[in-house]
């Protein structure tokens, strides 16, 4: 390495250093304060944005634990499309039917797993 290369290097080593040592000046202030109520603090990085899934079963497999289902656009989630979803609970294959209308929880990053399976309209006879 030349000289030039090693000071440049020393001199951000040492840029990062500094900058993530430093306290925060007095008008910065935390996210969340130990007196706020609940409801002001906000929501922990982990935590997905929980949308409401709607579709119609067109296939159920019991062995493989999942369900092919023409789910509608769920804004700011998934757009309109037939896919293959895993329930959250084993206890939805024995209350959905092929051609029923199901509601579901689905979260932000999630485009496998549908939560809370609840059938709105059963399959007509």
């Amino acid at each position: 390495m030349n000289r030039l290369t090693i000071v440049s290097a020393a001199a951000l080593a040492f840029g990062l250093s500094v900058a993530c040592t430093r306290e925060p000046a007095k008008s910065e202030t935390p996210a969340a304060t130990v007196d706020q109520p609940p409801s002001a603090q906000p929501a922990p990085a982990s935590a997905k944005a929980e949308h409401v899934f709607r579709g119609k079963v067109e296939q159920v497999d019991a062995t493989a634990k999942t369900l092919t289902v023409n789910g509608e656009n769920v804004e700011g989630w998934m757009g309109a499309m037939t896919m293959t979803y895993t329930p959250d609970k084993p206890d939805v294959f024995s209350k959905v039917k092929v051609g029923d209308q199901i509601t579901a929880k689905v979260f932000d990053g999630d485009f496998s797993t549908l939560h809370d399976v609840q059938v709105t309209t059963p399959a007509s006879k």
